[in-house]
This record gives structure tokens, C-alpha cells and sequence, in this order.
């Protein structure tokens, strides 16, 4: 496993910074990490996540956005 997943398992440890219908959302020190609730349609998951972003005031748009799946874990991760 490189050092990137290391830093998100990491970060899943600690305190999320909000949950929606979908996500638990986490701050790591490469970005933001949107994980999924439940191991789902990737369509949905993907459509949904700015709109779930704005229920807790996160502004994504401008974020680069990539998918990943860590030890079973499905995420999106955004950095700029």
C-alpha cells in the first residue's frame, strides 16, 4: 500500500467532519474524502456527492476528483 492510502485509512480513524444520506466526509492532509455509506451503484454515488457536499457547506466544484477503493473501502477523495 503506498504512503496516499496510508494517510486516508489514517484519517478515517479521527472525528468525521459531517455525514449525509450517502457519505461520511473526513479532512485528511492530502484533501477531503467523501466514504461511502454502503457498497452501492457507483452512478449514484457519483452524481450526488457535490449536492450531499452542500448539505454540509462544502464547496467541491473546483476540487480535482478521484475514486478509490482502499481495503474494501469505496471513496472519493478532493484536492486541489
Amino acid at each position: 500500500m503506498d504512503s496516499t492510502c496510508d494517510l486516508i485509512i489514517d484519517s478515517l480513524k479521527e472525528e468525521p467532519i459531517g455525514e449525509t444520506d450517502l457519505f461520511i466526509w473526513y479532512i485528511t492532509d492530502i484533501g477531503i474524502v467523501a466514504l461511502f455509506k454502503k457498497d452501492d451503484n457507483f452512478e449514484t454515488y457519483s452524481s450526488k456527492v457535490e449536492i450531499e457536499a452542500n448539505k454540509i457547506a462544502l464547496d467541491i466544484t473546483k476540487e480535482e476528483k478521484e475514486y478509490l477503493k482502499i481495503k474494501g473501502k469505496q471513496l472519493f477523495l478532493f484536492y486541489s
